[in-house]
C-alpha cells in the first residue's frame, strides 16, 4: 500500500469510528455529561495548563528536527501522543474537571468513578468519547463498555508511569480507585511526588478554550491534532515572535514535536480551527524552493486561531472534512466555513 492509500485507509477508519460513536448516541452522550459537569460545576473561563505541560523553558538538543525529542526527552504533552490509547484524552479530560471542581490555588479530590454508580452523577466512562470494539473470539468475548473501561483504566496505568497521577489504592482489590492528579508540569517524582493545584491566573500558562471540551473537540481529533492545536494555542497566546509562527528548531527542541505532528497543521485549518498563512517559497512537504529568508523574514507558516471555529459541534465539523478527504485524498476546509473570519 502506497503513502497515500495508507492515509486515505486511516481516515476510513476514522470515519468509521465517528459514525459508529454518532449513530449508538455515545458521542451525544458523553458531550451532555460534560456540559453538566461545566454546568454544575465553577463554570471556568477556561482550562489553564502549566506552560512547562507543553514546552520547554530551555529547547533541548535536537539530532534531526524532523523527528522531534526523544519521547523520554519530550514535555509530557508530546509524550502522551501515541497511535493507540487515550492517555493524553483522559489527561486533558481530568483537568477539565479539576477545573470544573476546584477553584485556582487548590487541590482537586478525584471522587469521579471509572464506571458508573448511584454514588457520583458522573463516570469517566461517561465523560469520555472512545471508540470501543467489541471483539469476538479467544478466550472471552468483550463488549464495547468493557473494552472501554479497559481503555480508561490503560492511560490511567500509562499516566501513572508518567508521573501525571497517582494511585492511592494501589496494591488493593480497586487500584484505580479515586486516582489523584499530580502536577501537570511532569515535575513530580516517584519519591516526590507533587499534587495538582488548579493554576492561578498569573502562573505561566495556556487557556484552552471551555468548546474544547463541551463541543466534542477532545474526544474527536487525533493525539497530534490536539497537540499541535495546544501548541499554536500557546504561540498565539504567549508571543516570542512579531507573528505567530514557529520554527522547525523550536517546534521540536521547545515543544519535542516532529514534522509529521506539525504538519496536523492541515487537518487543523480544514476543520476550521485555525487559519494558515502559508510560507511563500515554502512547499507543503516542508521543503524549500530557496533555502533561506526573504528580506529576513523566516520561511514557516503563520497560524492564528479563528474566532469561533472551537465554538462549532465538532462532529458537525469533521465528518464532512474527513469524507471529502477519503473521497479526494486531500484536507480542505467546507465550504460554509470559508467565510470571512472563519464564521
Amino acid at each position: 500500500m502506497n503513502r497515500s492509500a495508507a492515509a486515505t485507509a486511516k481516515v476510513q477508519a476514522r470515519l468509521d469510528a465517528l459514525t459508529t460513536l454518532r449513530t449508538s448516541g455515545a458521542l451525544a452522550a458523553v458531550t451532555t455529561a460534560s456540559e453538566e459537569l461545566f454546568a454544575r460545576g465553577r463554570t471556568p473561563a477556561a482550562v489553564r495548563l502549566r506552560r512547562t505541560y507543553l514546552r520547554h523553558d530551555t529547547p533541548r538538543f535536537v539530532d534531526r528536527e524532523r523527528n522531534g525529542l526523544p519521547r523520554a526527552d519530550q514535555p509530557p504533552a508530546a509524550r502522551l501522543i501515541a497511535p493507540r490509547g487515550i492517555a493524553g484524552r483522559l489527561h486533558l479530560v481530568l483537568l477539565f474537571a479539576a477545573h470544573c471542581q476546584a477553584a485556582p490555588g487548590h487541590q482537586w479530590a478525584n471522587r469521579i468513578p471509572i464506571e458508573p454508580d448511584s454514588t457520583q452523577p458522573y463516570s469517566w466512562m461517561s465523560l469520555i468519547g472512545a471508540h470501543a470494539r467489541h471483539t469476538p473470539g479467544g478466550r472471552r468475548i468483550a463488549s464495547p463498555r468493557v473494552n472501554k473501561a479497559r481503555q480508561i483504566t490503560e492511560a490511567i496505568k500509562k499516566l501513572h508511569e508518567h508521573q501525571l497521577l497517582e494511585l492511592p489504592n494501589a496494591g488493593t482489590s480497586r487500584p484505580f480507585r479515586d486516582f489523584q492528579l499530580l502536577c501537570d508540569s511532569g515535575a513530580s517524582t516517584t519519591a516526590a511526588p507533587i499534587p495538582y493545584k488548579v493554576p492561578r491566573p498569573a502562573l505561566p500558562g495556556v487557556n484552552v478554550p471551555i468548546e474544547f471540551f463541551t463541543r466534542g473537540w477532545v474526544n474527536l481529533l487525533t493525539p497530534s491534532e490536539i497537540v499541535t492545536y495546544l501548541m499554536w494555542l500557546d504561540i498565539n497566546q504567549n508571543p516570542v515572535h512579531a507573528e505567530p509562527y514557529v520554527t522547525g528548531a523550536e517546534r521540536a527542541g521547545h515543544f519535542g514535536l516532529g514534522r509529521d505532528a506539525y504538519e496536523t497543521h492541515r487537518q487543523l485549518e480544514a476543520f476550521g480551527l485555525i487559519d494558515v498563512e502559508a510560507a511563500i517559497g515554502r512547499y507543503d512537504d516542508g521543503k524549500y524552493a530557496d533555502y533561506g529568508t526573504d528580506a529576513g523574514r523566516p520561511i514557516c507558516h503563520r497560524a492564528t486561531l479563528t474566532p469561533d471555529g472551537i465554538t462549532r459541534d465538532a462532529a458537525t465539523v469533521i465528518e464532512p472534512v474527513l469524507r471529502a478527504f477519503a473521497a479526494h485524498g486531500a484536507w480542505a476546509r467546507p465550504l460554509n466555513l470559508r467565510t470571512a473570519g472563519g464564521s
